[in-house]
């Protein structure tokens, strides 16, 4: 899956420091930082997924979800991001 996440460049930044720290592409970093939020710890320590609506609503009090209220039309936006990205040449 591909996701397109605009972050303040403060942040972008930070997370690009964490990933160079750790060795690792900034993407690789992101996905397994959101594979650790979406991994709770259980009953004794054990670990367990949470379900889809759980994680949506996670990722909605860590702001990760919502926080671009200047997108009034989400299909019309992703089909601009899509046509852009069809635009790009390789290279």
């Amino acid at each position: 899956m591909s996701i397109v996440v605009n972050l303040p460049a403060e942040l972008e930044k930070t997370i690009a420091a964490e990933a160079a720290k750790a060795g690792m592409t900034v993407s690789d970093y992101v996905a397994g930082r959101l594979a650790q939020v979406a991994t709770t710890s259980g009953a004794h320590g054990s670990k367990r997924r949470l379900s889809g609506a759980a994680l949506v609503q996670q990722w909605k009090e860590l702001g990760l979800i919502g926080y671009r209220t200047d997108i009034t039309d989400p299909e019309a936006h992703a089909r601009r991001l899509r046509e852009a990205a069809q635009r790009r040449t390789a290279g």
